[in-house]
């Protein structure tokens, strides 16, 4: 389908935003997925356009907007356009995967754009005449055929007035069906007749794909992640973003990663930064490795860690215009992110290369309290989708919980406030909630050895409900849950 001159403003609507930003164009970032699991992740992806449809671009020393890009198509495939693949390789304690994300983007103001020299002066012209359904592509599993896909445009510039100059794109599809239902998972995954400009376009035509996957692993901590969506231009002004909905491990030092997808980030111009910001001193600090500079980290590479991610075809070192990483956040003496966190914030900047930001993940450890709370079914949390049914729905749902035992406790329903692993910690919590007035009791869980702080119980699941409403307005309980305990199913 071809839109030409034509003006068309779509608005997408997604959940609960984190998103800070100082009136930068394009869509702000909202959380689209979060998880609280024992396992961990894995990123691949390519980049689409590139001086040769096969051969691999390594030259660090040429702006992208001097090079006439053209597809990349690897696939020996005469009904696609354009194809570029990367290798998936899933540890030997990876279980079942959890969630798969796919995301492609790129710079699409014309299909072929050309320059002209004016004077003194390089002038870039194309037509104006593109595709719009941008959101479906050909996706291609180890020994499997190409499968339709048919995403969400999660934002389109070529729909409003902004990037008059570029007109980049960023679209998204939930593929966790199809990767859990194919015989193979790790091996090549293939995405073809994704769109691009060939050709140039000021500042140079970029574009390429990722693979987000988190799967189960017992043999690892337990650990929050969650990935956004959105697409926003980091130019003159710094770009926050603030991760909150987990609550980090009490005691022990806290690993925490970084991913991210980015446009435009040219290996020439070192003037772009990621920073993490420092809790103790309310400072930021450049994040960076041997691969990414503090003052050039969007450098137009692919790399997870500290190391060049290869097994791609084409395996280019220079990705012209298309950043993905994956990376560690050093946390030295707990510094970022402390015991008991539960935010952390990073900063985008840059002086003279912009560069669009289109998808960003975040993971930590957390507390395995945290995990126990948020995956068990035994327990009725206080929200507001809750307070918004009708009071007996909830009741019933306070009866049906599953009951749990406790030797020598009283039977009844719990309305519990805190749980703690470390027992030093949950007698400064009593002591807090003394001090706020409350009345503050406790029992330990001999399955984990765990302190369950609780300030009402009763074998009347009204009584309770009615206290979880109340104490629930206040400040300083993030989360408090109803235990169903020693009581028949």
């Amino acid at each position: 389908m071809h839109l030409p001159n034509s003006r068309v403003l779509v608005f997408v609507l997604f959940i609960f935003t984190a998103f800070e930003s100082l009136g930068q164009e394009g869509l702000n970032f909202k959380v689209n997925q979060q998880f609280y699991l024992k396992g961990n992740t894995a990123l691949i992806g390519n980049n689409i356009v590139s001086e040769d449809a096969t051969k691999p671009f390594d030259d660090q020393s040429i702006y992208n907007d001097k090079i006439k890009m053209e597809y990349i198509d690897i696939d020996d495939d005469k009904s696609t356009f354009s194809s570029s693949s990367a290798k998936l390789t899933l540890p030997e304690t990876s279980k079942k995967i959890a969630y798969a994300a796919l995301y492609w983007s790129a710079i699409y103001k014309y299909d072929k754009g050309y320059t002209r020299t004016l004077g003194d002066q390089i002038v870039y012209r194309g037509n104006d005449n593109r595709e719009v359904d941008v959101n479906k592509i050909l996706f291609k599993l180890p020994e499997a055929e190409y499968t339709p896909i048919d995403g969400t445009v999660i934002y389109d510039s070529y729909l409003n007035s902004q990037f008059n100059d570029t007109k980049p794109y960023v679209c998204y599809a939930d593929v966790t069906e199809l990767l859990q239902q194919n015989k193979t998972t790790n091996g090549y995954y293939t995405l073809a007749n994704i769109r691009a400009t060939e050709g140039f376009v000021s500042g140079g035509c970029s574009g390429g794909w990722l693979l987000y996957i988190i799967y189960e692993d017992d043999t690892v901590k337990p650990a929050y992640f969650t990935t956004y969506n959105g697409f926003i231009e980091v130019n003159k002004e710094a770009v926050d973003i603030t991760f909150k909905d987990f609550i980090t491990d009490e005691q022990g030092e806290i690993k925490t990663s970084l991913s991210l997808g980015v446009l435009e980030g040219d290996q020439k111009f070192k003037t772009d930064a990621c920073y993490v910001m420092n809790q103790d001193s309310e400072s930021y600090t450049a994040l960076s490795n041997k691969l990414r500079d503090k003052t050039n980290f969007f450098n137009s590479t692919i790399t997870i860690g500290g190391k060049y991610f290869k097994d791609r075809i084409p395996g280019s070192i220079n990705t012209l215009g298309f950043d993905l990483l994956k990376t560690d956040i050093a946390n030295p003496n707990n510094t970022v992110l402390s015991n008991n966190s539960s935010k952390m914030t990073i900063r985008f900047k840059t002086k003279a290369d912009r560069f669009y930001v289109f998808f960003v993940a975040f993971e930590t450890e957390i507390s395995p309290v945290l995990l126990e709370s948020k995956n068990t079914d035994y327990f009725m949390r206080a929200d507001t989708e809750t307070y918004a049914l009708p009071q007996q729905k909830e009741l019933d749902k306070i009866t049906n919980l599953k009951s749990i035992s406790i030797p020598d406790l009283a039977k009844g329903y719990y309305l519990v406030t805190n749980v703690f692993s470390v027992e030093a910690n949950a007698t400064k919590w009593k002591q807090f909630l003394t001090e706020k007035g409350h009345n503050p009791k406790s029992y330990k869980n001999p399955k984990n050895n765990w302190d369950y702080i609780y300030l009402h119980m009763s074998e009347d699941p009204n009584e309770v409900y009615l206290k979880q409403r109340e104490l629930d307005k206040l400040d300083y309980f993030k989360d408090i849950w109803i235990l169903k305990i020693n009581m028949a199913n």
